[in-house]
């Protein structure tokens, strides 16, 4: 990944089944070296979930994703790569998983969220839950987004 990085050279869609396994490196990568949490806490084993992505050509460079648990869709496993944070990206992938899961008949989307994601998910309509607390060091916030509450934004090239 070059210095000259400008939003409009990366893709946010639906993660491609071809790099389902670079995206599981590159989150791997992100929670497990910059967050020290567990690599085999990492991937999903719900059957029924969805994977965006952020990449560049083949490289993926942020994920999120939703899993179905107990009839209860979750929301997590956001990533983007340091080089890219701070130039919006984040928000739009946000932006696009949420207004997919919204589409579909998903009306709740329960969330655990950094402090970071804390701050958009609110901007979306989202609600804090619960008190912080510790996930392996860092602060994470309980939080929930209704599907009725949702502020639908488009993303930027959609």
């Amino acid at each position: 990944m070059g210095n000259n990085n400008h939003s409009s050279d990366y893709i946010i869609e639906g993660l491609p089944a071809d790099l389902s396994n670079a995206a599981l490196e590159f989150l791997e990568s992100v929670f497990s070296k910059e967050q020290n949490i567990p690599k085999e806490l990492i991937p999903l084993t719900q059957e029924e979930q969805k994977w965006w992505c952020i990449r560049k050509g083949k490289e993926v460079v942020g994920t999120v994703a939703a899993w179905n648990l107990n009839a209860e869709w979750h929301w997590g496993r956001l990533a983007v790569h340091q080089q890219l944070r701070g130039l919006g990206l984040g928000k739009q992938l946000v932006r696009k998983s949420f207004n997919e899961l919204f589409q579909m008949e998903v009306e709740k989307v329960v969330i655990d969220a950094r402090d970071i994601t804390v701050e958009m998910v609110l901007g979306l309509g989202g609600k804090v839950t619960g008190e912080k607390s510790s996930f392996y060091n860092y602060p994470i916030t309980p939080m929930v987004i209704e599907k009725k509450d949702y502020i639908f934004k488009s993303e930027p090239g959609s």
